[in-house]
């Protein structure tokens, strides 16, 4: 099938993606020897219970490569306007209009609220833009068979997938990995999510540039030239040169799994509720994007929540709060481990109750995370409730962690 002619029906169908490109299924054996290569280092979790064997498995395309014949790569833009509404880890006198109105938006924060400790969410997560980006994927391939006339066979993805969807972006040459391993767009910086369609398309790509790009090769950085900011503003030197990152370090794996946090990258957590993006950030790419993207809906949840309010959650406010968004999957104890993590550095007498509550918890993370907390604290309350429950603590690491305090 004619390359330019299915390239051109795409274009009527994307309303809603901010870039896209149609490539041929690449050979992906330079990148599964990196990702094996990480592997063998250490640098990806044990927690992914990842291995070779499923490392080739992903890079083989799980069993799509069947019937997949080419890809359709997108990518949505998530910087708006929108601001966190705390200042300095607390939420502020006033809040803005946007914080307190608009569909999905979180509940209104009554005046009681104001100065409570706040958790902020990472932009990214804001929006349920993976969800977004494949209903959008699914229009553009209906608008596709209708114009062709042809069914098409096709499987959209975004995120949550283990075949390596950057590796398609990147040889799309829409973007080019950052030294932090996140992709750069010139126009949108590293503010977007990607998607992908496999499909079972065979597009003629004679004449195009894809015919003279051979298979993915390891990124070169020259995007980044001699910039270190990334690798230099990581909090736990996660990044240890360009592209190589022990993802056993990073903030962003950290706040998505009920993991021990070690004592050294507590205090820079700061009021981080989920996720991480300060390496994006800190991208000179990032400096100047216009914050032009669509504030859709599809599960938003907003900048972050009152710490305070959210340990008090009930598992059926737990759901009806995150129900549409990514959030929804992660372990619901990460999440309230972030919330102590950032009580402990945002202090409050409000949330004295919390925390005891929390050092009553059932499992012995979330008690040493609450213990960590009220240490933090440091009034006579948090003192006499520490050594209430050490009389009574039978985990070993839970004694340690209020030994540490008292």
């Amino acid at each position: 099938m004619d390359y330019e002619r299915v390239y051109s029906a795409l274009t009527k169908y994307a309303a809603g993606i901010d870039a896209y490109h149609l490539i041929p299924i690449p050979d992906l054996t330079g990148p599964l020897e990196h990702t094996i290569g990480a592997l063998g280092e250490g640098l990806i979790p044990a927690q992914y219970r990842w291995t070779e064997e499923k490392t080739k498995k992903a890079y083989s395309y799980k069993g799509n490569r069947e019937w997949a014949r080419s890809i359709i790569v997108a990518a949505k833009y998530y910087y708006t306007d929108e601001e966190y509404p705390d200042e300095g880890g607390y939420i502020r006198s006033t809040p803005t209009a946007a914080h307190l109105s608009g569909h999905g938006a979180p509940r209104e924060l009554s005046m009681k609220a104001m100065g409570r400790p706040y958790g902020r969410i990472a932009r990214f997560t804001w929006r349920n833009n993976y969800r977004y980006i494949t209903g959008r994927l699914r229009e553009m391939i209906a608008g596709l068979e209708r114009e062709i006339d042809i069914p098409i066979r096709a499987r959209p993805l975004s995120n949550y997938t283990s075949i390596p969807e950057k590796v398609f972006f990147a040889y799309s040459g829409l973007a080019a990995f950052g030294k932090n391993c996140v992709l750069i767009n010139r126009e949108m910086g590293s503010y977007f999510v990607i998607g992908e369609m496999l499909t079972d398309l065979r597009i003629d790509f004679t004449g195009t540039d894809f015919e003279k790009r051979g298979s993915p090769v390891s990124p070169d950085f020259s995007l980044c030239e001699n910039c270190s900011l990334c690798i230099d503003a990581c909090p736990t030197n996660a990044i240890l040169e360009q592209g190589r990152l022990d993802v056993n370090r990073c903030y962003q794996y950290l706040s998505e799994n009920l993991v021990p946090i070690p004592h050294a990258y507590r205090p820079n957590w700061g009021n981080r509720l989920y996720g991480c993006s300060t390496c994006i950030d800190v991208c000179p790419y990032n400096d100047k994007l216009k914050p032009s993207a669509e504030k859709h809906t599809v599960g938003y949840v907003g900048p972050g929540d009152d710490l305070i309010d959210l340990l008090s959650y009930s598992r059926e406010q737990w759901e009806e709060r995150f129900r549409d968004n990514q959030l929804i999957i992660r372990d619901r104890l990460a999440i309230i481990q972030n919330a102590l993590l950032c009580l402990g550095n945002y202090p409050c007498e409000e949330a004295l109750p919390s925390l005891r509550t929390s050092l009553a918890h059932t499992s012995p993370i979330i008690r040493s995370f609450a213990a960590w907390a009220l240490g933090r604290m440091d009034t006579g309350a948090s003192r006499r409730a520490l050594e209430r429950r050490l009389r009574e603590e039978g985990d070993a690491s839970v004694q340690d962690e209020i030994g540490r305090v008292l």
